[in-house]
């Protein structure tokens, strides 16, 4: 026993097992160089902090070589907990007992260990970018010169001399044209059965760009600031799986961190803003009120299927996120320094990974009809009161707005980022071998992997900073945006740090009476109704049913039956959602029109016991 004693002493502070058996000097071989490196480590985690050690340990580089030091400090504990037993000289069965002492002691723990950091590198690996390349051979998106004053904008389907972002002239083919861009393969509409029999690791990621893809803005580098003292992040979470055809960027949340104090701001975007302004260049120059029309989360399809040509990327993907970019930069005032682009789904995941969440709820959450993504539409209920919520339930109370509006929405999506934040600690990320690999795929960012450590030190600095939010809601903001409420958005938003830069007035020529809409990318010709019944469908399309005189709830599923997404539904009443009783009396493309599955359709209703057309 006194053997035994001395293998596992000597495996969990080598050295002491060889003083247990009489070997001192050897003992004291082994115990002094132990001591003095476990005491230059804790000085060192001592003097720098936690988020200083994990900036070290996520630095590049910084992972393989404490994947190697891992390695040798388990042979070190090894041989320190095996050598005293080899001078024992002992019988078999002690071998055997010590041998089982150090698979417990010194095997496990270092596997899970070597785990953690091949997670880790791997999830570091597969989510930022190469090291940024020189700022001054990547082209800006601001730097794109307006077209002359005065200058006609390009004729439909007529390629105008333009300007490419760097200065240089532009392919033929790229040039801006508000021709209809070839309309994408239509994907087929997905049951609720089959998503119901969908596993989460199934969903993926959707369309993300692939990792280090070009950006047409100025990537981040080491420090991804700049002078002006300010780190602006922007959040986007969207939906993107076998039920899109695109991507949807439903949660837009710019993040501002104070590079000195670490005090934050949070500036919610709803979705259904109109009148977006966009950022000079050949997009603005198309369209007479310079804006977006329609609403702010249809940016990404504008941009990477209805009209890429006026917007700069080499993938759909990378334009759809830089428009995006560029249009919440022309609201906010603000130079954003990062895009952090997460699949909603990965949420699930995630929380699921950190064994779940507590979310203080101030409200009852019920929804009729939420979209569950494992499920399709169920009848969701969330209790008042603090609640211990799974992946699934989180991401439901983050994404459910039917009960309220999409206000409301934006204020649980922020109030489950502050929870996640909480929950995970400095050491979460090499600690949870399970939650790196839920992360892994799940999210796409400029951000190179050499700013992490820098980024690490920001946020350890803003962990327990208090948070300013500010949300873009009515009635104190209009959902309209016009020049006067740009301005007004960007005096809120810099007031919320105080003693940054002062917010330069908004310069986009928005908006006209009525916004002039440009044509329609998806064909919408009228097919006369053939005497027997339903018109008849043109070759390669598909004749929109008519959902007008439906309940809400049965015309939603009805769309989805029909293999079209359901873009949005007006009135969007900031005092409360109307519920699923509620009468459709119009929608877009209307009944009779011929369209692509997957396409996007609109519906306008009424209150019920409403005439219908």
């Amino acid at each position: 026993m006194r053997t035994v004693l001395a293998g596992l002493a000597g495996s969990l502070v080598p050295g002491t097992g060889h003083l247990i058996v009489g070997y001192r000097r050897v003992g004291l071989a082994f115990l002094v160089p132990t001591i003095a490196l476990a005491a230059l480590v804790a000085a060192w985690a001592a003097s720098v902090g936690s988020f200083g050690v994990l900036a070290a340990v996520v630095a590049p580089g910084a992972l393989a070589v404490l994947a190697v030091a891992n390695f040798g400090v388990a042979l070190w504990r090894a041989a320190a907990g095996l050598d005293p037993v080899r001078r024992a000289r002992p019988g078999t069965w002690v071998v055997v007992a010590s041998c089982l002492i150090m698979g417990l002691t010194v095997g496990i723990p270092h596997v899970i260990a070597a785990r953690s950091i091949a997670a880790a590198d791997e999830l570091l690996g597969s989510l930022f970018a190469p090291a940024a390349t020189d700022p001054a051979s990547t082209p800006v998106q601001a730097a794109v010169p307006p077209v002359s004053a005065g200058a006609p904008p390009p004729a439909p389907g007529a390629s105008a001399p333009t300007t490419s972002f760097d200065g240089a002239a532009l392919e033929p083919s790229l040039a801006p044209s508000l021709a209809p861009p070839p309309t994408p393969s239509p994907t087929p509409p997905t049951t609720p059965d089959a998503v119901t029999s969908a596993r989460v690791d199934d969903l993926g990621a959707g369309t993300l760009p692939p990792v280090g893809a070009a950006v047409p803005w100025v990537p981040p580098g080491a420090a991804p600031w700049g002078d002006d003292g300010r780190f602006d992040l922007l959040l986007l979470g969207s939906d993107a799986g076998r039920d899109r055809s695109s991507r949807r960027t439903d949660v837009m949340l710019l993040v501002e961190v104070d590079v000195a104090s670490g005090r934050v701001a949070m500036v919610g975007l709803p979705r259904n803003l109109t009148n977006a302004p966009y950022p000079p260049g050949p997009a603005r120059d198309a369209v007479a009120c310079a804006c977006q029309p329609g609403l702010l989360n249809e940016m990404y399809v504008e941009a990477s299927v209805r009209h890429p040509a006026l917007w700069p990327g080499a993938t759909p993907e990378i334009k759809g996120i830089g428009a995006v970019r560029a249009v919440v930069s022309e609201i906010t005032g603000r130079p954003i320094d990062a895009v952090l682009v997460a699949d909603l789904v990965g949420v699930i995941r995630v929380v699921d990974a950190m064994g779940g969440i507590d979310i203080t709820v101030p409200a009852p959450v019920e929804d009729a009809m939420y979209p569950d993504p494992i499920r399709g539409d169920v009848h969701l209920r969330i209790a008042a009161g603090r609640q211990h919520m799974d992946g699934r339930t989180a991401l439901a109370y983050a994404r459910s707005r039917h009960q309220d509006s999409d206000y409301g929405r934006m204020d649980r999506q922020q109030t489950l980022l502050l929870a996640i934040r909480d929950a995970i600690g400095p050491g979460a990320i090499l600690a949870a071998p399970a939650l790196l690999a839920a992360a892994r795929g799940m999210a796409w960012t400029d951000l190179p992997r050499e700013a992490l450590p820098g980024l690490i030190e920001l946020f350890g600095r803003a962990s327990h900073a208090p948070v300013a939010q500010l949300r873009i809601v009515p009635p104190t903001w209009s959902s309209a945006l016009t020049r006067a409420e740009v301005d007004r958005i960007r005096a809120a938003i810099a007031a919320l740090i105080p003693g940054g830069p002062a917010p330069a007035p908004a310069t986009a020529p928005f908006p006209v009476p009525t916004p002039v809409p440009r044509p329609t990318t998806v064909p919408t010709p009228s097919v006369a109704p053939s005497p027997s019944g339903p018109p008849s469908p043109v070759p390669g399309g598909v004749a929109v049913g008519d959902y007008r005189c439906r309940a809400l709830g049965p015309a939603k599923r009805a769309v989805a039956a029909d293999g079209f997404d359901l873009r949005w539904i007006a009135p969007d009443p900031a005092d409360g959602a109307f519920d699923d009783a509620w009468v459709v009396v119009r929608q877009d493309p209307p009944a009779g029109s011929v369209v692509l599955p997957g396409s996007d359709l609109e519906l306008v209703v009424a209150p019920p016991g409403s005439v219908c057309p």
